[in-house]
């Protein structure tokens, strides 16, 4: 009877223990389901937060040190091309002169406006100013491009082309989440320079850009048509040849926007940066930094896949990387927090005849051009000179 009872007993304890567990991993994965909306799903466009100030400015330098409470920028203190910018007044950081009792001397170029010592600024990976002319003095239009849910607004450049030769080619170039064009602007005075159109686009969810149906960031399964509708445009105007380029979450809208398009075959490259091909594997990159148990973090997706429809398996352009059909330039940062760069490894290991892979050495998230930008370019270059 004594053995019966203690039977009867482990198993009410196992029981209440896995009871226990699942209402954990339910409660934590309805948690973090939260969090991936807020962090991920949701429309975001705050400004950044300004975090520094300047105090000195010298001839071609400019110390600059952390506000109290702010949160820190490692970028600060490490040599690479960096913008900084109070919002409306430009300047690009060079390498780091001096770093020493939370004062942080480098070089500097002011490209508009002028700065004054005291005043707050922050720092961002475009370094340049937010439009083609300003960084380089490259004339552009605004121009309107029709999409199939509201009219996107985009920069076109036109090359200086006295005796154009060969096909008329365009880029069309795609950001990522909650970045904007000034994302591409590092490459347009190359591309214009090689004697290549650019369109370089909003889609929907961007400032002034229909919204989306979801009311969320579609992570590619719907914004690949706004690029289909840019790439029409470009055709529409005289192209014969398109070069895609993306980053983040646009290098996989436009990997998406090849796997559906039925204008995918006048595509003649694509140009890649540290792109989102798998959103369920940043989602887990994310989940592990932050700590969040496995467990946790399947229960979280499987409640956002019924709370806010993503379906994951749409997201997964992965897993297509057979499918494509054209040469492919990808970049990832070996220390990339954001996107894990071991999907991009996958990429190039599955389609190992179309894609060329490059890593940089202590490069974050889309900050390849930052850290090499002579090799970045010169890669970019040779790249489009050969599938042109």
């Amino acid at each position: 009877m004594g053995i019966l009872y203690l039977n009867k007993l482990i198993r009410y304890i196992l029981t209440g223990v896995v009871v226990l567990a699942v209402l954990a991993i339910a409660g934590g994965g309805w948690y973090f389901s939260d969090v991936l909306e807020a962090d991920g799903l949701e429309i975001d466009h705050t400004p950044p937060e300004l975090n520094l100030s300047i105090a000195a400015i010298g001839e071609d330098t400019i110390t600059l040190k952390l506000l109290d409470g702010a949160e820190e920028d490692e970028n600060l203190s490490i040599s690479a091309r960096w913008g900084v910018t109070n919002g409306e007044d430009y300047g690009q950081l060079g390498d780091v002169i001096s770093d020493s009792g939370g004062l942080v001397t480098r070089d500097f170029v002011q490209m508009v406006g002028e700065f004054q010592v005291g005043e707050q600024v922050y720092l961002e990976r475009t370094a340049f100013p937010h439009d083609p002319f300003s960084s380089y003095g490259l004339d552009y239009q605004e121009v309107v491009i029709p999409g199939p849910i509201g009219n996107l607004g985009a920069w076109y450049i036109s090359p200086d082309l006295s005796e154009p030769d060969g096909p008329e080619v365009w880029a069309v170039l795609v950001h990522g989440r909650t970045a904007g064009r000034d994302t591409s602007i590092k490459l347009l005075n190359n591309l214009a320079a090689l004697g290549i159109h650019s369109l370089t686009i909003d889609y929907r969810n961007d400032e002034g850009a229909p919204p989306s149906k979801s009311g969320y960031y579609d992570f590619g399964v719907t914004e690949w048509e706004d690029v289909e509708a840019a790439v029409q445009y470009a055709l529409d105007n005289g192209a014969s040849d398109i070069v895609l380029v993306g980053y983040s979450m646009g290098g996989g809208i436009v990997v998406n926007y090849q796997l559906q398009s039925d204008l995918a075959g006048f595509t003649s490259g694509l140009i890649l940066d540290a792109p989102m091909l798998n959103f369920g594997r940043t989602v887990d990159k994310g989940a592990e930094e932050r700590s969040v148990p496995p467990p946790i973090t399947a229960a979280a997706k499987f409640f956002s896949a019924l709370r806010f429809g993503v379906d994951w398996g749409a997201l997964d352009f992965l897993s297509h990387a057979d499918e494509m059909t054209v040469p492919i330039l990808l970049f990832h940062g070996d220390t990339d927090d954001t996107v894990p760069i071991e999907t991009s490894i996958e990429f190039a290991d599955l389609a190992p005849d179309l894609v060329e892979l490059h890593t940089f050495a202590d490069a974050g998230h889309v900050q390849g051009w930052n850290y090499f930008t002579d090799e970045y370019e010169f890669l970019v270059t040779e790249f489009i000179e050969r599938v042109r």
